[in-house]
This record gives C-alpha cells, structure tokens and sequence, in this order.
C-alpha cells in the first residue's frame, strides 16, 4: 500500500547498441551528474526477474527507484513516494521528464490501473493533485492503524513507513521516519490528514529548508548513534547532518531545528574531528549551544538508536544490540559484525540437511558443533522452538587477553553462529543475554 510509480519507456536500441547493462550505466552516469541536491546514488543490480536494474537512492527515507531494463529498448521505473512526501515524487517526475530529453526515453501513457503516477503529475503536472493523494493514503493508513489497535490491548501497528529490517524495542508508541506518535495522533488524521503534514519528511515541491530538515531529522532519529563516531562513515553521516541542519537554518530561521540535539552532535564533531566546520557565516557553535542551553521544550530526546535495536540478518535471524553499536557486512553478505566498546559481536548462519536430505531438527543439528569434552561450562537454553548452547571462556586476539562468548542457535533445519567478544569478564551477563535475544522467522 503507498503512493509510487510505475512507468514503461522505450529507447533507441539496434543490435550494434550498447548492451542493457551499459545503457543503465549511461543512465547512472548521469544521475550521479547532477550537481545540485539531492545527492543521488546509484548501484548496479538485477531485480527479482533476474533483469538488469539500476537501483538509484534519492532520500534516507525512501525505498530505492528501480530503473530495469525486460527486454532491449524497454526501460520500466518503480518507485515508492509515499514514505517521503509530494515534494519527493514531484522531484522524481522531473527528474524522469528530464532523463527523457537527455537520454531520448519515451514514457509510454498508463494504460490500466497497474501502471503510471495515480497522482497523475506525472501526465499533467498538477502539485495540488500530488498532495491530496498523498493525504488521502494517510487517511488510509490512519484508519488500517486505528482499526488495529483497537482489535488489540497492545498497540497492533507498531511502525509505520520504517524499514522491516530494523525495530526499536525499547520505543513506545508507533514509529514513524520523524519520531514515535500515539495512536491518538493516528485516530485524528483519519479525518483530518491535512493536520499529519508533519508526517512526511517531504512536503514542499521545493528544494528548500524543510527538504534538508527533514532529511536531517530523519537520518538523526534512525542512523546516527548518539555518540562520538568511531568509523569514518559514521563521520560523514554526523557532517551530513551537521550541514543540512545549517542549509535549513541559513534559509529559513524560523524553521523547526532541534537544537538540543545539534549542540549533542557538535560534541561529538569535536570530539571526532578536532573541529566544527560551517558553511555560512551566520552560524556559529556559540550560537547553537546557546540555543541547545535553553531549548527545553522536548521531554523526548531524537534517536531511535538511543535504545535498543533488532537487526534482522540472514537465514530469518535477528539479534537486539545496543544502538549505539557500529554494524558492517563482510563482501560476500553472509558475515555481519557489530562493536562498541570493547565489545564485538559476529554473526552467520546456514541451513543444514542430513542424510538423504532428511530435515535435522534443532537438538540434531547442535550436536554437529564441536564441543569440550567436560560439558560442565556449557550454557543451554531454549526459546520457543529455538534451541541454544554456548561456551564463554578464556580468548586471546593479538596478543590481548580477551573473553569469547560462542553460542549457536537453532531451529529445524536452520542453525546460526553468534561469537561475542568481550573485554572484561564481568561482561559474561550481558553476552548471555544479547546471544539469548536471537529470534528466527522460519520457528
């Protein structure tokens, strides 16, 4: 359910053409041309038909443009508006009307209700039609969100236009990309969704103060780990928003910036940096932490990952660590870690068969896991269908004493390797519980 686009162009194409793959890269090439914001990127790929597809990142919010190519001299464009606002599909019409003049696309007319822009700007350039459908979904949306809770004592939608792999279980309230609302909140904007415009991080068909504040608000409640960066990603992501919350200001000053939570960020700036750029000369950090002092109006500070986060990884695993943990993928996508503070976690996983490919069950498939032969350290437990058993002991990592927590997990057919890390042995307690918290999907 969402508000999007779904267009079929043709492209000259013969048989001495460049091939499907080099004409996307012509197309990346000039989307990642564009000097003015926003800043785009683009990744190579193949879609879930196995066609070549360039998947193009326009805002933190969004679900990524698709731009695949069926057959040769055949392009179709998908993209999903609703979870950013109008101004985000009125930029993405553009850019598409702008991408056929330059790379000599025709759009081809909608021809049945599967296809096209149902705001219909894409055809008649109409921004009033783009916002009245935009409100009209999150009328729906309010209503689907009401009638759930209702049906239940705890809230039945927990989040709302957020990524499915990430959850906050430590959040209340149901999560949106610019902060937690009541259900309440939700129940008033199905009569009243011109009351929700703050919901969508991207109102305005301009790119203008409440473009970059809303990019910054919207990586700040769910990127950012509210501390001191400790990669240079998270550095950049900091500076990212440390700019966009000055372009927002410099434009407009009376925009809604938060300014306890930027005068945070520039401790963390110095910290990292050493330092605090600026853009414009009508900024300073003096300014801003002054500001930061007085603004006392907010009891909730901004950040999901102030609390706990549940990363859904590989094989219908997910794990809760701290928010504040750094994560990465190793290359091959099948090995993922996480570490702060003197603390380290990694994480795989695979399906398993025995014999004559009979399914092994949970209890089996651990007793393939090379154990001590004194099973007196060994940890188990059992959660639901999930069955675990872990050794903490004694490890050494260049030379440096450490503590190792390794812990398998699994269900019928299914098993994971969680190693955790520590420093200190008195972290034992909570490396039991983070290896605990594992879930599958598939139990």
């Amino acid at each position: 359910m969402g508000v999007g686009l779904l267009l079929t162009g043709t492209y000259a194409s013969a048989e001495n053409e460049p091939s499907a793959d080099s004409w996307l890269q012509e197309v990346a090439s000039w989307i990642e041309g564009h000097e003015e914001e926003p800043l785009m990127v683009c990744e190579a790929g193949v879609n879930c038909e196995e066609q070549p597809t360039l998947y193009v990142q326009i805002h933190p919010c969004a679900e990524d443009v698709e731009i695949s190519v069926p057959e040769p001299g055949v392009c179709v464009v998908s993209a999903k508006t609703s979870t950013v606002g109008p101004g985000y599909h009125i930029f993405l019409c553009e850019l598409l009307h702008a991408m056929s003049e330059e790379l000599g696309v025709i759009w081809g007319l909608a021809t049945n209700e599967d296809g096209g822009d149902e705001t219909g700007y894409f055809y008649q350039r109409d921004a009033s039609a783009v916002r009245h459908e935009m409100l009209r979904w999150l009328s729906a949306v309010a209503g689907i969100v009401t009638e759930n809770c209702k049906k239940s004592s705890d809230i039945g939608v927990r989040m709302v236009s957020m990524p499915l792999y990430r959850s906050y279980p430590d959040q209340a309230g149901i999560l949106t990309p610019l902060g937690p609302r009541s259900p309440e909140w939700f129940s008033h904007l199905v009569h009243h969704p011109e009351d929700g415009i703050e919901f969508f991080p991207w109102w305005p068909d301009a790119i203008g103060a409440e473009f970059f504040l809303g990019r910054a608000l919207s990586r700040m409640w769910q990127d950012l780990r509210w501390r001191a960066p400790i990669t240079e990603e998270e550095g950049e992501l900091l500076m990212d928003i440390h700019f966009d919350l000055e372009r927002a200001l410099h434009l407009d000053p009376s925009v809604a910036i938060p300014w306890r939570e930027w005068g945070e960020m520039l401790n963390y700036f110095n910290e990292f940096f050493g330092y605090v750029e600026f853009e414009h000369e009508d900024t300073s950090e003096e300014g801003i932490q002054h500001r930061a002092a007085s603004d006392g109006a907010r009891t909730t500070p901004i950040g999901y990952r102030r609390g706990r986060v549940e990363v859904t990884l590989t094989g219908g695993w997910s794990l809760t660590i701290p928010g504040t943990f750094a994560e990465q993928w190793e290359q091959n996508g099948e090995t993922w870690s996480a570490w702060h503070g003197g603390r380290t976690i990694w994480f795989t996983s695979w399906s398993v068969t025995g014999e004559d490919d009979r399914t092994l069950n949970a209890g089996e498939i651990l007793d393939t896991r090379p154990w001590p032969e004194e099973r007196g350290g060994i940890i188990e437990y059992q959660a639901g269908l999930i069955h675990g058993r872990a050794i903490f002991a004694p490890h050494e990592e260049n030379g440096q004493p450490m503590w190792n927590l390794k812990g398998y997990s699994a269900v019928e057919g299914n098993f994971c390797l969680c190693n955790i890390f520590v420093q200190n042995e008195a972290d034992r307690d909570w490396a039991i519980e983070t290896w605990k918290s594992l879930r599958c999907s598939e139990e």
